[in-house]
Parts: structure tokens; sequence; C-alpha cells
């Protein structure tokens, strides 16, 4: 099973970057829409989440299949340009929505971190909601209905950075970084008006809020910038780039977290000291490569996205925290009976102190339930739907399929399809459909070719012979601080590490020995409302895929443990990256506050598409400095 590599030309050529930006601006609907825009503009407005039980329930489409969509997409986009466009003084401005984490609410290395931005993520998606239904009122007698009846259906479109995109394109679509201008057929006629997935402007830039170099000199949001000055531009090719080299990583690591981990407590957050992954650790990932953190950064300073108070300025925050809020839904069909358990805050923030006991009934503020000043809790939440809103995978086949059991299958149907390929449980599927339909129901293991004996090996219960193999991870513990705020620990197995940082900028994203990398999402020093965040993150890298590319090229000999661990010994390296995308230490050197274990575990593929691999215990194998 090769490692599939996107081809990273592509990147380059399907997203050039605007060299020399524009002053887009606005759509012009050809009257002062102002006056008809009363909710967003109230300085009044607080910040109640509608409980919308009852109501219609839409599904949440990946943003590629709503531009499919004209109507909905024109909607979208028309939308998010008003609300980044409304006065940043009303609390239901996009400013006011982004400034959600800046203030310091958010829950991270928290049990809470999943549940909390449910909330916060239907907040937003009310607000550009209720914008949309005035904006399609907008348009001429023969087309306003079409455009009413599709501003019904609107809810959030997410991202999904683990998905094999469309052939030819990059993991970042082209809308998100394409251009700094978009076409738009509005209800006013076709205008070009500034792209509001590509950047925010700050309307203005509040130098008491943004203090510090460069934040006080960038008056829109930047991905992987190439300079620190106010002349910097977005390198958004970079971003792609990067993207399409982690893909394999990024989708082993989210296969692995429907199929390995059953347990809320270490799904949910960096926090665990285990060898798990989680959901919130592949989260700060995909923030620290869409920053444009670290390798082959031009500039010394990432953007907006790899900082914990000013992500979500960047429009693809939305995108993406939908997309984790999705995760957490499928997550929730497979794993039913699991939910937030009794904790206690690791971190300060505006509402909860270090050591303060919490649990699925604590408050998710700022996020009200009811103008009586009740918050939503985990609890209140757990059931997505009462937000008016589901995901495609958790449709029922039929009205009468509808059972916790059946929409388990379901989903581990879909997550084998989207998220599987990289993982020896697809080669397993792959021949078990390729012989007798017969085979599954007689539980006799597939013939496997000579690459894939190497690979599968007998189970211990001497019943299902030949469906276990090894998976195997790099398994990351880091203390922030240790690295002095945003890092990232990157991995290459066999050949040679880049010398120097000018040929880590040339080389890292396509190398062929480059295994995936953990970002480490922290906050940018110097900006007010800081909040505690000196604590140890965990997350993992996954192996696997590359050591089956190593046996199937006959470099190694299978992926048991005897072969598996010198080969690792022998040829895994790490480079850790600090906050400047400089290179920290030597890469055979230990570093105070990273520790690295290589980890593998014993899986069962699964017998059918409509199960997921078990997992037996993680044992480690060894420790790397």
């Amino acid at each position: 099973m090769a490692l599939l590599r996107l081809p990273l030309l592509l990147a380059l050529f399907c997203l050039v970057d605007t060299l020399v930006v524009a002053q887009y601006s606005a759509y012009d609907y050809g009257f002062n829409v102002n006056k008809r825009i009363k909710r967003q503009l109230d300085p009044r407005s607080t910040m109640v989440v509608q409980d919308k039980t009852g109501g219609d329930i839409h599904v949440r489409q990946e943003i590629r299949q709503i531009e499919q969509d004209r109507e909905l997409w024109t909607l979208y986009i028309l939308g998010l340009s008003m609300l980044q466009y409304t006065d940043q003084a009303s609390p239901m401005s996009y400013y006011g929505l982004a400034g959600n984490e800046n203030t310091g609410y958010c829950a991270h290395s928290s049990v809470l971190f999943p549940t909390w931005h449910r909330p916060y993520m239907a907040l937003y998606e009310q607000a550009l909601y209720e914008l949309i239904q005035t904006i399609a009122t907008f348009w001429p007698d023969d087309k306003r209905q079409r455009y009413e009846s599709a501003a019904r259906r609107f809810r959030l479109p997410y991202w999904d950075w683990a998905a094999t995109p469309p052939s030819g394109e990059s993991v970042l679509p082209t809308s998100i970084g394409g251009n700094s201008f978009i076409d738009v057929d509005g209800p006013n006629g076709f205008q070009r008006i500034a792209n509001p997935l590509f950047s925010y402007s700050f309307n203005p830039l509040d130098k008491t809020v943004f203090r510090s170099d460069p934040w006080n000199v960038w008056t829109r949001t930047l991905r992987s910038p190439s300079s620190s000055g106010p002349d910097a531009r977005s390198n958004n090719s970079l971003v792609a780039m990067n993207l399409d080299q982690n893909r394999a990583s990024i989708a082993q690591r989210l296969y692995a977290l429907f199929s390995s981990n059953n347990n809320y407590a270490t799904f949910s957050n960096n926090a665990a000291e285990g060898p798990d992954d989680s959901v919130e650790s592949l989260h700060d990932t995909i923030h620290s490569l869409v920053g444009g953190f670290g390798f082959n950064q031009p500039a010394t300073q990432p953007g907006h996205m790899a900082y914990i108070q000013l992500s979500a300025f960047d429009p693809v925050f939305f995108l993406h925290h939908c997309m984790v809020d999705r995760i957490l839904a499928l997550w929730q069909a497979v794993h039913p009976n699991t939910w937030v358990p009794p904790s206690r805050a690791r971190l300060n923030s505006y509402t909860t102190r270090r050591g303060q006991p919490i649990d699925s009934n604590t408050a998710l503020t700022p996020f009200f339930s009811h103008d009586n000043g009740t918050f939503w809790t985990s609890d209140g939440i757990r059931d997505h739907t009462k937000f008016g809103y589901t995901y495609a995978e958790l449709l029922p086949a039929t009205s009468n399929n509808d059972t916790s059991q059946a929409r388990a299958s379901s989903t581990k149907q879909a997550v084998n399809r989207m998220y599987g390929s990289f993982s020896p449980a697809s080669l397993f599927l792959k021949e078990l459909r390729a012989q007798d339909a017969g085979l599954a129901t007689s539980h006799k293991a597939p013939h496997h070719s000579l690459v894939q004996s190497k690979i599968f090996v007998v189970g211990g219960d001497g019943d299902n012979n030949g469906d276990r193999y090894h998976e195997w991870t790099a398994s990351v513990r880091v203390s922030d601080q240790a690295l002095d705020g945003a890092s990232a620990v990157v991995f290459f197995l066999g050949g040679e590490i880049p010398a120097d940082q000018q040929q880590q900028q040339q080389g890292w994203a396509s190398a062929a020995n480059y295994v995936g990398a953990m970002g480490v999402f922290t906050a940018a020093a110097g900006m007010a409302h800081d909040h505690d965040h000196d604590a140890p993150v965990s997350g993992s890298v996954p192996l696997t895929a590359a050591l089956v590319d190593k046996v199937e090229k006959g470099e190694l000999a299978s992926l048991a443990p005897a072969d598996v661990e010198p080969y690792l010994r022998a040829n895994l390296r790490r480079v850790v990256l600090g906050c400047s995308g400089q290179v920290v230490g030597e890469p055979s050197s230990c570093l105070r506050g990273v520790v690295i274990r290589v980890v593998s575990s014993v899986v069962a593929a699964p017998w059918s598409d409509e199960e997921l691999p078990r997992w037996g215990e993680a044992t480690v194998g060894f420790e790397m400095c």
C-alpha cells in the first residue's frame, strides 16, 4: 500500500495567490442595507443560542458541496461578507463573534473542548442564517422565491481536511485560498467583491487589543505570511502544500480516533498523559498548518490561525470548527454510551479556575440558552439536532432505520469509506470483497498476497487467523512553555533531514521521507486577555502507512515489533520547530519538556464495512529524544 501523495505542484497552479491585494469591498445592493438588518447592528444583542427543537433540520454540507448549489453558495458568500462588514461594536458582528476566542472563555485542554464549541458554531450559524434570510428578500420578484427557499435550508458548511480532495485539487479548496476576490451574481447583478473566505479585514484595527508586533500592523488576517511587516501577504499555496503533505497523517489520526478511542475523556482533549490521541490535538495540527507554522515558512512569524486568541478572526476557523463538531457528532454515533465525565479544569479562563470541578452540567459560557441568563451545558447540547442541523452520514437510510445500533453501523461504514484508505484495515476489507462473499460469514481470513502476509498475523485467540496487524505511532507530549509557545514536532522516516534552514524551506513540504507533524496550538504572547495556557499537551503522529510502504518496497521485513523497532531506532528522525520556524536543538538531542515514545498496538481488522478495527492495549516500544 503505497503512501499516497498528491502532486504538490497542483497546489501552486490551482491556488495562485494575489500578489498585489486589491481593495475589494462588500457587495453593493443599490440601497442602504443597514436599515433592513436590525439585530446584527444592535449593540444590546446577547448571545442567546436558540433551541430549534421541533423545527426543520437541514444538513451541514462540505464546502465543496455547497459550492455546487448556486443559490445557497451565493447566499453564503453574501451573508458572510455582510457579517464581516457589520460594525465591529456589535457582539453579533463577525468581529464580535470571532472575539469569543480572544476573550478567554474557550475551553482548551478540557473535557469541555468539543462541547463548548458546539453552541459557539450554532451561534455563528444563527447569525449568518438571520442575515441570509433578509438577503434572500432583496432579489427581484421573479427570483426571490428560489432564493428564499434556499435560504431556509442554509446551514454552516464544514471543511473536510482529511478527505481525499477531487482529482487535481488540493486539500485547501480554491474558494478559501485562491484569490482575495470572488465574483458574485447577487440581487443587484454581477459584482466582484472581497472574498470573505480569503481573509478578514479589521475595520478598524484596535491597537489597544492588538498591541504587539506584528498583530498591531496586520490589518487583515494572514496565512503563512510573507513577512512581519504591514505589507505582508498570505501564501496560501504554501499552506496547501503542507496540508497535502500531511493528509495521510491527518486521515490516519482521524480514522484511529473513531476506531481506537472509545473513552470520551481522552478523545475530547489534548491533556491526556497516555498514548491516546485526541480530537483537540488533531484540531491543533490543522491550526498550525493553516497558520503557516514552521515547515517551509519563509517568514519568522506564523499567521493568525496558529494562535488561540487570534485564530477565530481567520474565516477558515469556522469551517474548521464545523468539521470538529462533525467529528464529535460522528464519534457520538459510534460511541453513544460515553459522554463528558467529571473532571477538573486544567487551565484558567474567564469563568473557570485551574482545579475547579467540571462535568456535563458545567455552564458553557458565554452561550445563553435563554434570555433569563441560563447557559447551555454539555448535557443540553448532546443532541446536536436541537440546533436544527445534522450531517449527511447521520441521516437514517430509511425512516425505520434510526436506532442507535443502525446509526452506529452506517456511521462506521462512512468512516471506513472516507478515512480508512491509509490503514491496513482497508487492505483486509478489499481482499474480503475480492473473494467469495461467504468468506466473511464463515469468518475465514482472505488469502493474503506475499506483501500482505507480512502485514497481517495470526490472532491470539485462534479464531480470526490472519486478521491482526500492528499499528505504530509516535506518541508526543510537549510542554508548550518548554518550546516558548507555538511549535511543532516533525517526523521523517529514512533518508536525511534537511541540514539547515534554507534547505528546510525548499524541501520539507515535498520530502519523500516526510511522515507527518504534530502542531502545538497555544496563546500569542503580549495579547490582551491572555489566559493561562501553561500545561503539557499530547498527540500523535501515525507511522503505520509509511511502514507499510517500506514493506511493499522490500525495505522492511514485516510490521512485527521484532522487525519494526530496530528499523525505527535506526531510521526514524524527529525535528522540533520553535515559534519562529527555527530548529530547536539537535535531532538526536533530548529536549526538556518534550517526550516522544514509539507505541504499537495489535489491531483486529474489521470483517465488514459496518465495523471498525478493534484495538488492543498500547505497548511502548522505546522512547526517543
